[in-house]
C-alpha cells in the first residue's frame, strides 16, 4: 500500500512506527557540492550558455535548501513546501531534490546524473527515515519546478538595437548581435520583481558627471593607456573574465574549507547561488531598459554626445573585448557585490575570501567584501569596458540584494 506524506501533519501510528531519524553512513561528499559539480559538469556538455547557468546553479541550489529545510527547520523566506513533521533524512531529501531539478534542466544527461545519484543515495543505509527523505526532495523538487515552470529562464526574447547618442549598438571587433536579453525578465530568487533594485540611470549626456566618466575611461581604460599604471593593468586583467569564473568555484571552496554541515552548506550555498542568480537578473532588467552605450562607441563618436568637453577618438579602443550587449550597470559589479557581501554575512565577516583567475590562476584573498568590490568597480573601468558610474551603481545593486537575502534566508543560522 503507498504512503503518502503530510507536509504539516502527522498520523500518530505512522510516527511511532518510523523511530529515529537514521544518520548517514560515511557520505562519499557533501551532496550540495557534489550535485553542483555536476551542474556545471552537465552546462559544459549541453553547451548551455555562461549567462544561463547560474538560474541552473540557483535553482538546484535552493532545492537542495528547501528539502533539507523542510526537515530541519529554519526555513528561508518563500520555501515552496510546507515543514515535514515524519521524521526523515535531511541527506536522502537533498540527494533526491538534487536529482531531479537535474534530470529536468539537463534531460540529455540522465545517464551520467543517474550514476552521481547512485553514488550519493549510497551513502546513506536504507531506513524508513531515508525513504521518507527521497519522497520529501523528490516532492520538494517537484514544487518548486512547477512554481518555476515559466519563470523565463528559457525564453527567447527579441532585440532589435536603437540609435543615436547613448544608444547600444554592436560594438567592434565583431559587431556581434546583441545576447541574453532574456535575461532580465527571469523571475527572481529573492526579489519582489527584476525591477526591484532597478537603479537611477546613467549620468545625462551634458552633465559634468558625464565628461568626469568619459574622459576617466578614454584614458585609463584604452587598450594603450599612457596613463594607467603596471599594477592597474593587472588589477583589469585579474578581473576580466566572466564573474562566473570566479565566484561559482568559490562559494564552493568555502563550503569545503570551512567543513560546513549538511544544513549549513545547503543554506549557505543556496543563498549564494541565489544571490549571483538575482544579481545578473537585476542588473540586466536595467541594462536592458536603459540600453546605453559601450565607451568604444561613446568614444569613438564623442562628438555626438552633445557636450564640448568629450573629445571623440576614432581610433580608440577598450583593454579588452567589449560583451554584446549595454553597458549600464556593469553585470560583473553586480554578481560579484551580490556574493561577496553574502559570504561575508554568512560567515560574520569571519574568513577570507578567495578569488581566483581562471586563465592565468592568480589568486587574490579579501578579508572584507568591499574591497573586492572596489577592485571590480576600478578593474571593469580599466578594461574600457564600463564607464565609473555603472561600476559603482552595478555593485549598489549587488549590496542591496545581499542585505535582502541576509534578512529573509540567513537569519539566525549561527
Amino acid at each position: 500500500m503507498s504512503r503518502k506524506i503530510s507536509w504539516s501533519l502527522c498520523v500518530l501510528v505512522l510516527c511511532l512506527a518510523i523511530g529515529p531519524s537514521a544518520q548517514p553512513l560515511a557520505a562519499v561528499a557533501d551532496p550540495i557540492t557534489e550535485w553542483g559539480l555536476a551542474a556545471s559538469a552537465a552546462a559544459t556538455a549541453t553547451g548551455m550558455a555562461p549567462l544561463r547557468t547560474p538560474i541552473s546553479l540557483a535553482l538546484l541550489q535552493v532545492a537542495m535548501f528547501d528539502a533539507v529545510t523542510a526537515i530541519t527547520g529554519n526555513r528561508r523566506s518563500g520555501a515552496v513546501a510546507e515543514q515535514v513533521t515524519v521524521s526523515a533524512s535531511p541527506y536522502a531529501a537533498a540527494v533526491e531534490a538534487g536529482y531531479r531539478v537535474l534530470l529536468a534542466e539537463f534531460p540529455s544527461q540522465q545517464s551520467q546524473l543517474r550514476l552521481t545519484y547512485e553514488k550519493l543515495i549510497a551513502g546513506e543505509a536504507d531506513s524508513s527515515s531515508k525513504r521518507i527523505g527521497v519522497e520529501v526532495g523528490a516532492e520538494v523538487a517537484r514544487r518548486l519546478l512547477a512554481a518555476r515552470a515559466n519563470d523565463g529562464r528559457n525564453a527567447v526574447v527579441s532585440y532589435v538595437p536603437g540609435s543615436g547618442p547613448g544608444v547600444w549598438i554592436p560594438t567592434p571587433p565583431g559587431f556581434l548581435a546583441v545576447t541574453t536579453a532574456f535575461l532580465g525578465r527571469v523571475t527572481p530568487f529573492t526579489m519582489d520583481s527584476p525591477s526591484q533594485f532597478r537603479p537611477a540611470g546613467p549620468p545625462q549626456l551634458n552633465s559634468k558627471h558625464w565628461r568626469a566618466d568619459y574622459n576617466e575611461v578614454k584614458a585609463l581604460g584604452a587598450k594603450f593607456s599612457s596613463t594607467r599604471t603596471a599594477d592597474e593593468t593587472a588589477t583589469a586583467l585579474f578581473w576580466e573574465p566572466l564573474a562566473g569564473t570566479v565566484w561559482v568555484p568559490t562559494i564552493r571552496r568555502l563550503a569545503r574549507e570551512q567543513t560546513l554541515d549538511l544544513e549549513s552548506s545547503a543554506r549557505f550555498q543556496a543563498a549564494a547561488f541565489a544571490a549571483f542568480a538575482d544579481g545578473l537578473i537585476a542588473c540586466w532588467d536595467a541594462k536592458f531598459h536603459y540600453n546605453f552605450w559601450r565607451p568604444v562607441t561613446a568614444i569613438q563618436n564623442g562628438e555626438d554626445d552633445g557636450n564640448p568637453r568629450t573629445e571623440a577618438d576614432p581610433a580608440w579602443e577598450p583593454l579588452a573585448v567589449t560583451p554584446n550587449f549595454p553597458e549600464y550597470p556593469s553585470g560583473h559589479a553586480c554578481a560579484s557585490a551580490a556574493v561577496a557581501h553574502t559570504i561575508e554575512h554568512f560567515f560574520h565577516y569571519d574568513v577570507l575570501i578567495p578569488a581566483r583567475n581562471v586563465v592565468s590562476g592568480e589568486e587574490r584573498f579579501y578579508r572584507r567584501a568591499g574591497q573586492i568590490i572596489d577592485e571590480v568597480i576600478e578593474a571593469r573601468m580599466l578594461l574600457g569596458l564600463h564607464f565609473r558610474t555603472a561600476d559603482e551603481d552595478g555593485a549598489e545593486i549587488g549590496r542591496k540584494i545581499a542585505r535582502q537575502i541576509r534578512r529573509e534566508w540567513l537569519r539566525g543560522h549561527r
